[in-house]
């Protein structure tokens, strides 16, 4: 079989061009093969991700790094970026009072600072004595004694005071500036030995002596 070749005549070669021209290189080639590629088109500046305005605020604008800037609300106010309730603003919108701060607390789920309590009163003495013996008199009986007449020196002796003794409760004459009981008690059975005596009062009170009386 013999081959041709195809031989391409000038006037050929310039109808292709022609037809080629009409055409256009977009129908043989993909879209974009041939264009020079673009360059990327700006990006804004975002905030980092993850940030977000804390509830009762949002988001007025950005710093010089790009981190969102939070308004603070106020009660029905609005305060611009470094603004504090506690500035004392009276601006149209910021709607600020005394009571602002502990309001913009509540709002962000917090709780409010508590206010500082009252100092406490002192407290006014009592001008009544404590109950307490510091002697007694005489302090010592002979062993055998049938019975020692005694007086209970101390503070806060009263109407109601008692002496307690042994085991039994004794009534006691009483001087009246409150600080001598005079009793007789029996002492015929005592050993020889240390005895307490004790002084009570109506109120609850009461005090001992340990070695108030010896018997020897």
């Amino acid at each position: 079989m013999e081959t041709r070749k195809l031989r391409l005549t000038p006037p050929a070669l310039a109808a292709i061009f022609a037809a080629l021209a009409l055409v256009g290189p977009g129908s043989m080639w993909p879209a974009g093969t041939l264009a020079a590629a673009e360059p990327p088109s700006s990006v804004p500046d975002r905030p980092p991700a993850g940030q977000m305005c804390p509830r009762g605020s949002f988001v007025i604008g950005f710093d010089s790094e790009s981190n969102i800037v939070c308004s603070q609300v106020c009660g029905n106010g609005v305060l611009d970026p470094g603004e504090s309730c506690d500035d004392g603003n009276l601006e149209a919108g910021d709607g600020c009072s005394p009571a602002c701060g502990v309001e913009a607390v509540a709002a962000a789920g917090e709780q409010a600072p508590a206010e500082p309590a009252a100092p406490a009163e002192p407290e006014v003495a009592s001008n009544t004595p404590v109950l307490a013996i510091s002697d007694v008199e005489p302090s010592s009986v002979l062993f055998g004694t049938r019975e020692a007449t005694l007086t209970v020196v101390g503070s806060g002796f009263g109407p109601d005071s008692r002496i307690l003794f042994e085991g039994s409760t004794y009534e006691p004459s009483v001087d009246p500036s409150g600080t001598r009981l005079t009793v007789t008690l029996p002492t015929r059975r005592l050993t020889i030995g240390n005895y307490a005596i004790t002084v009570t009062d109506s109120a609850g009170g009461k005090s001992t002596l340990r070695k108030a009386l010896v018997v020897y």
